[in-house]
This record gives structure tokens, sequence and C-alpha cells, in this order.
């Protein structure tokens, strides 16, 4: 049975261990959240003859038969671990504002395996290594492309996070009408510096926020009725919205 294996070197192999831990890890995390004590793998002590198999991605194992010849040993301790270990040793769950890599059907599965190898599992993983200027391509040995990837995690995320306007003020001055919008995931991007548009001409965008614009409408055209605000917060996120500027002043008199 053993000679059935294929050839593998100890890289793969490596690799192939440290994401099933990290998957361990992970699942560990979230258990802490409701169970302060739970077991982790922690030494070599239960005694098992098995048959190793490797197919170059994946490890696996065959119990050996009673009197079977040419089986490894492997030998598992179980261990307490704390909650409060697990949140200084491993990453935190996946939030409802982030989005996993695992979800975005556009991503094939060989590039998934090589993020995980590196430990970028969601979004928000690529935006912290991008700001260390980590070059993903270099250390996935050329098999991640980031240019493509970022475009694709970047319109993963606001398809899950689009921007909700939640209130329009106007505020009508001798200096002229500023405009505050509120709402959240407004800007999602802040390495893209966002436009906003009014009635077709461009507005000075004052402050942009997550969940806070403040437009000047002083060079705008606006009407009396109707009016169309855009916003381009970045490559990927375009939202448009109808603004009626005689009812929103009338009801703030």
């Amino acid at each position: 049975m053993a000679t059935t294996n294929r050839s593998w070197n100890l890289e793969s192999f490596l690799d192939s261990l440290i994401v099933e831990l990290d998957k361990a890890r992970e699942t560990l995390a979230i258990k802490a959240i409701n169970k302060p004590l739970t077991y982790a793998v922690k030494d070599v002590n239960l005694e098992m003859q098995l048959f190793p198999s490797f197919d170059g991605n994946d490890v696996r194992f065959v119990t050996a038969q009673p009197g079977q010849q040419g089986a490894s040993k492997i030998a598992i301790q179980l261990g307490s671990i704390t909650d409060q270990q697990i949140r200084k040793t491993t990453k935190g769950p996946t939030t409802t504002e982030d989005v996993s890599i695992e979800v975005i059907d556009e991503i094939d599965d060989d590039t998934k395996k090589e993020l995980r190898k590196i430990g970028v599992t969601s979004v928000n993983d690529l935006d912290k290594i991008q700001k260390k200027r980590v070059d993903i391509e270099k250390i996935s040995n050329k098999k991640v492309n980031y240019g493509k990837l970022a475009n694709l995690l970047n319109k993963a995320r606001r398809t899950s996070n689009p921007p909700v306007i939640k209130n329009v003020n106007f505020n009508i001055s001798r200096s002229g009408t500023m405009m505050q919008v509120e709402g959240s995931n407004l800007i999602l991007d802040t390495k893209y510096t966002p436009v906003a548009v009014v009635n077709g001409k461009l507005a000075d965008l004052k402050e942009a926020t997550k969940d806070h614009l403040v437009i000047d409408l002083s060079n705008a055209e606006v009407n009396d009725e109707e009016n169309e605000l855009v916003v381009v917060s970045d490559p990927f996120t375009i939202y448009k919205v109808k603004l009626d500027l005689k009812k929103k002043t009338d009801e703030s008199a």
C-alpha cells in the first residue's frame, strides 16, 4: 500500500500541513467565543500505525491492518488551550464587513491554495499585505497575479457591502450651499480619491469618510426641485441618488 504513494518534496508537504493547522486554529478561535476552555493538538502520545499518502496537495492516512508491515507510527496528545492564548496567537474569524476568498467563484482553486499558504483568506488580509508592500507574485513564485486578484477581491467586497445612503441634509448660507450625506460604506477604499458630480457637473467634495460626505455645491448648478448626485468612490463603485432640494429646505425652515 505504501508503494502507491506519489513522489513529493518536503516544501509541498509542509505547506499542506501548515494550511490544515491554520484551519484548526481558526476553528478554535470561533469556539473560544462560547467556550473559554477547549482542546488542541499539543504533542505526540496516542500511537497509531498508518500508511500516509500525498497527492501533491493533501496528505491522507490509511490505518494499517493487523500484522501489516511497513506502516508509519504517529502519536497524538491532547492539551488544553485558553481563550486568551487563542486570541494572542490566532487571527479572528472573518467579519460581515470582510469577504472570504473561498466564496469568490472567479478565483480558481490553485490561487486560493497559494493564498492560504501565505495566510491570505480574505480581502482584509490582502489589504494588510499590500500596506506592507509585500510582493505577492514573488513569494508565490509568480503563481498569483496580484493585479487581477485585487480587482476580483475589491469587486466582491463592494458587492457584499454596497453603499447605503441614510440621510441627506442641505446647509444654505451666504457663502453657498453645502450638502451633507450620511450612510454606510460610502467610501470603502481610501487609496482612491472619490469624485462627486451634481447634475452632470463636478462638485467640490470637502470631506469623504465611510459614513459621511460633505459636498460644496457653490460651483454646481442646483435646481429648485429634482437634482442628481453621482459619487464615484473608486474604480469599482459608482452610486447615484435623486434629490429634491426644495423639499429639503422647506422641511428645515
